[in-house]
């Protein structure tokens, strides 16, 4: 039967910080072997993301123009994910001659709940809004609804009965899960103990350790899984420190797990210094500073997810929300994200530029668009 313990981030200083499993020993015993026909079985989930991308997600065309002078507000609270997303739907907005800008809230509750109000008040023709929990602007999504102004969640895992359309929800980040475990019972021969570093803080979190627990326990039910909080605070700068900590409190993990890979910046000269090598990095969401640690082969893998691709159908969901036409049912379901899995050799782009599946992202919704 497989051992699940979990560790929770403490808002305690660093200083001589072990984080603990909430129950039993961090002791692995003797690893197993891992059967033959189940590592098949895994590479097979594995297989179709490995040197190519996942499906274009969208592939009806709008039936017609979004109305001169639409608006769509976007929240960004600041994190380096969110602000990349609407750097890259700018030209997607240009292309459909819509005026997208963004309202500045915090990681805080009052900050998030202002900039909602703010934009309820704007009564823009669409709200977009990426990773924000859904639960800390509920009366604003009430008010929005009841002013009929669709709102495209990105990054969210929402009820349907919300009203909140999530091209990229539970769906895709459950997948996102069970692919980070496949990869690890397909490339070991033996049963391991991993961890997963997750963010409470962006909505998703539930999801990808779903799909990564519920993946890994039908596989290898002989490994450890740790779920360890980083709050989204320390990214970028204590994050780093608070993983060393983990795993010098738990010598046995082998296999690191990122539910966002923007936890990692900084990560690999903190192992380096701590003599932390025999690990195996399993990355996900990678930004261009992860694509340059796999380049260097800092890191082990990235599952890559196409944010240009996501930025672009997130704009082409809001247009056709506007314009009252009915959503692909991939879009509807929230399974509409582009995954690959990238080994330092698939680096052969510019990291800076970040991960793109599809470079002709624009010109293959131009002919959606018949622009």
């Amino acid at each position: 039967m497989n051992r699940r313990r979990f560790a929770l981030g403490a808002t305690a200083t660093l200083a001589g910080l072990a984080l603990v499993a909430g129950c039993g020993s961090s002791k692995t015993g003797t690893a197993s072997a891992i059967a033959v026909d189940v590592q098949t079985k895994a590479k097979e989930i594995v297989t179709p993301y490995e040197g190519r991308p996942g499906a274009f997600p969208v592939t009806e065309k709008l039936s017609s123009p979004v109305p001169a002078g639409t608006r769509i507000a976007y929240i960004d609270n600041g994190n380096a994910l969110v602000s990349l997303i609407f750097r890259l739907m700018q030209p997607a907005a240009a292309e459909l001659g819509i005026d997208l800008y963004a309202v500045r809230a915090g990681t805080s509750a009052s900050g998030v709940q202002a900039a909602f109000s703010t934009v309820v008040q704007q009564r823009p023709d669409a709200v977009i809004n990426t990773a924000i929990d859904p639960a800390l602007w509920d009366n604003q999504r009430r008010q929005l609804i009841a002013a009929k102004i669709p709102i495209v969640s990105l990054g969210t895992v929402a009820a349907a009965s919300n009203g909140l359309v999530q091209p990229n929800g539970a769906a895709a980040f459950e997948r996102q899960g069970r692919l980070q475990a496949a990869w690890l019972v397909a490339n070991n021969d033996k049963s391991f103990e991993a961890v997963l570093y997750e963010h409470n803080e962006l909505a998703y979190a539930a999801a990808v350790k779903k799909g990564f627990e519920s993946e890994l326990e039908e596989l290898c039910p002989d490994c450890v899984v740790r779920v360890v909080q980083i709050p989204i605070t320390e990214i970028g700068n204590k994050a780093p420190e608070r993983i060393v900590s983990d795993l010098q409190a738990h010598p046995d993990t082998r296999g690191i797990v990122f539910q966002s890979s923007a936890a990692a910046t900084g990560l690999p000269a903190k192992l380096k210094v701590a003599g932390l090598k025999d690990v195996q990095i399993v990355g996900a969401n990678p930004l261009p500073t992860n694509l340059q640690y796999l380049k260097d082969k800092q890191s082990t893998v990235e599952l890559g997810t196409d944010l240009n691709t996501l930025a672009w159908t997130a704009m082409d969901t809001a247009a056709r929300l506007i314009v009252g036409q009915k959503l692909q049912e991939n879009v509807d379901n929230g399974d509409a994200l582009v995954h690959q899995f990238l080994r330092p050799e698939d680096i052969t782009f510019d990291p800076t530029r970040g991960f793109s599946a599809y470079p002709d992202v624009a010109d293959r919704f131009r002919a959606l668009w018949n622009r």
